[in-house]
């Protein structure tokens, strides 16, 4: 049930109105006792309306003192017992606290309450409608750019630089770099990269022939002739293309093999040899180190801010459009996975029992610290605020109930005289 929100203006108008309406109920009464005692004299029923008028003004002027009684002092004369809330404001207060504790802050009341609620359900329903799925995800979305502008860079790169450099260090880079080589050598696979390096040479080699020859021409002693040297630069041109071609044609080629057997010495000294561990971990603080690397963290801080708020700013925003469909896909699953939605409840509910029974004397001490916080005409005022309204049926009932009990007593009376 949806509790009315509070409109204090409306509140204090209602509560004059009922006030007005029993005072002018208690001066009617006033009136017609006086007219019916003076028509009395004459007209022997009225002294039904003269009893049943006494009564009622009796019956007001009871039930105003108590009501009153309450809240302030009747008429402002201090009469002791008066001014009830005034004076036990704290008294008040501490009761109040423990009333909620004792009574609405208890397992077996959370716990109830929370299987009936079935959040999850409920949440999934919610957001199993387009328009309310759309509009969290704008919001987080609109939200995205303030925080990240709110965040400091040089906090941030700093705590990459401290994070990130402390996940690494903490890192045996040797053996992980062991186990992957090993893997890329398993079935040979190692050979790709030396087929790649081969047709690479080659093409440096065809590329740099004239370079080749010119280094020839410029090392070759002066009195050695030209020919000689031209037959120099073809031997070793005719020799390198031809090794290449050899090593390219032939999977069992001798320089395949000694590349195999450094390939697993290397992945053997990576994974079990300190002096590797020690010079691959010194080359991993050397990166670390570098400016370089520094510089690095705080352009990928920069760089990742400016796309994330840049897609953020769009109409047609990527991360909107994630997030829209992930409160979507959650909703399904909440709708069509019972099992999913009883764990949760489970998860909330000993979530919500644990946090709110271990702190319940804090969260019921807020009501008895706020009351004490409150001087006693602010403690009275709010209560007769919230209760004062239907504390005025009580004058308006004890008008009519005591009238009809004096009209009754007039009655017995009479009979009892034998009229």
């Amino acid at each position: 049930m949806n509790l009315p929100s509070l409109n204090e203006p409306v509140m204090r108008r209602d509560l004059a109105r009922m006030k007005r309406l029993a005072t002018a109920l208690l001066v009617a009464m006033v009136c017609v006792f006086a007219g019916s005692l003076y028509a009395e004299r004459w007209y022997a029923w009225a002294g039904f309306i003269r009893a049943f008028a006494e009564a009622a003004m009796v019956g007001a002027l009871a039930d105003w003192f108590a009501v009153t009684a309450l809240f302030r002092h009747p008429l402002g004369v201090p009469i002791p017992h008066t001014a009830i809330i005034r004076r036990n404001k704290d008294r008040i207060g501490a009761s109040l606290g423990n009333f909620v504790e004792n009574n609405f802050l208890t397992p077996e009341v959370i716990a109830g309450k929370m299987e009936t609620m079935d959040i999850p359900h409920r949440l999934a329903e919610w957001l199993s409608q387009p328009e309310n799925a759309e509009e969290i995800a704008h919001r987080i979305t609109t939200a995205i750019p303030e925080f990240l502008n709110a965040l400091r860079h040089d906090d941030v790169q700093r705590f990459l630089e401290e994070n990130i450099a402390a996940r690494v260090r903490a890192l045996e880079v040797a053996p992980i770099a062991g186990g992957l080589l090993s893997a890329l050598t398993a079935n040979n696979r190692h050979q790709f990269l030396l087929d790649e390096a081969l047709k690479v040479a080659e093409r440096v080699l065809n590329d740099n022939q004239d370079f080749i020859r010119r280094k020839i021409e410029e090392e070759s002693p002066w009195y050695v002739p030209k020919f000689v040297d031209e037959r120099i630069y073809t031997t070793i041109i005719n020799k390198a293309e031809q090794t290449l071609r050899e090593v390219n044609l032939n999977s069992d080629h001798e320089l395949r093999q000694k590349f195999t057997a450094a390939m697993q010495q290397f992945v053997h000294n990576l994974r079990h040899s300190d002096d590797y561990k020690q010079k691959v971990e010194a080359l991993k603080e050397d990166l670390l180190e570098n400016p370089l690397v520094r510089q690095y963290f705080s352009s990928l801080w920069a760089d990742v801010k400016y796309r994330i708020i840049s897609d953020a700013e769009r109409p047609d925003s990527n991360i909107r459009t994630q997030i829209f469909a992930s409160l979507q896909s959650l909703s399904n699953a909440l709708l069509n996975d019972e099992s999913v939605r009883s764990r949760i409840n489970s998860w909330l509910q000993n979530v919500l029992l644990t946090i709110i029974i271990s702190r319940k004397s804090e969260i019921t001490a807020i009501i008895s610290d706020t009351v004490k916080k409150w001087d006693a005409d602010t403690m009275s005022d709010r209560v007769e605020l919230y209760i004062g309204r239907d504390l005025q049926f009580i004058r308006i009932n004890g008008t009519i109930v005591g009238g009809t009990v004096g009209l009754l007593i007039y009655l017995i009376t009479l009979l009892v005289r034998g009229w």
